[in-house]
C-alpha cells in the first residue's frame, strides 16, 4: 500500500458523494485505474455505505424541539387568549428552520402538536362534546385543523425570515 492509496482511501467517502473538486475526482480516477487494491476498496466502501445517507436518527435536540413544540402548544395558544402565540411562532418557526433547514419539519412541528392539544382540549369540554357523534366529532377535527394551521402560519412566517435571513 503506498502513500497515495492512503491519501484515496481517505477521500473515498467524498468520491462516493461527488463532493471532491475535479481534479481531486480525476486523480482518484487514475490511481482506481491501476491499483487492484484501491479498486476493491472503493467497491466494499461504496457498497457498505450505500444506505447510511438515508438513516435517521432522533437526537437530544430533536427531541428538545419537539418537547419545546408541544410546550407553545400548551403555554401560547389562540384557545388560551394569549396574543402572545403569534411572535412566540414566528420565533420558534426561525429557530427550528435554522436548526432543521428543512420547511417540512417547520410545518410538523408547529402544526401536528396543536392539533393534537386542541383536540384533547376540547375533547374533554362539554360544551364541544355531548353526544359523541360524527357531526361534533367531525366539527372538532375541522376546528383543531383550523387552530393548527393559525399556528403553523407564523411559524412558516418565521421561517420565511430565517432563509432571508441565511442568504445575507
Amino acid at each position: 500500500m503506498s502513500h497515495e492509496c492512503s491519501i484515496v482511501e481517505d477521500l473515498l467517502p467524498l468520491y462516493k458523494t461527488k463532493g471532491l473538486q475535479a481534479d481531486t475526482t480525476d486523480f482518484i480516477n487514475q490511481h482506481l485505474a491501476s491499483c487492484k487494491h484501491c479498486q476493491q476498496l472503493a467497491a466494499s466502501k461504496l457498497s457498505s455505505n450505500q444506505n447510511l445517507s438515508m438513516k435517521s436518527t432522533l437526537t437530544f435536540f430533536h427531541l428538545v424541539f419537539i418537547v419545546l413544540s408541544f410546550m407553545f402548544a400548551l403555554n401560547s395558544s389562540l384557545l388560551g387568549n394569549h396574543k402572545s402565540f403569534v411572535a412566540l411562532y414566528a420565533l420558534f418557526g426561525c429557530l427550528t428552520y435554522l436548526f432543521y433547514k428543512n420547511i417540512w419539519i417547520v410545518f410538523a412541528i408547529s402544526s401536528i402538536p396543536v392539533f393534537v392539544w386542541a383536540i384533547i382540549n376540547n375533547f374533554s369540554n362539554p360544551l364541544y362534546i355531548k353526544n359523541f357523534s360524527f357531526l361534533e366529532m367531525s366539527s372538532l377535527i375541522v376546528g383543531a385543523s383550523y387552530i393548527a394551521l393559525l399556528h403553523t402560519i407564523f411559524a412558516l412566517l418565521g421561517s420565511a425570515f430565517a432563509i432571508i435571513l441565511r442568504r445575507f
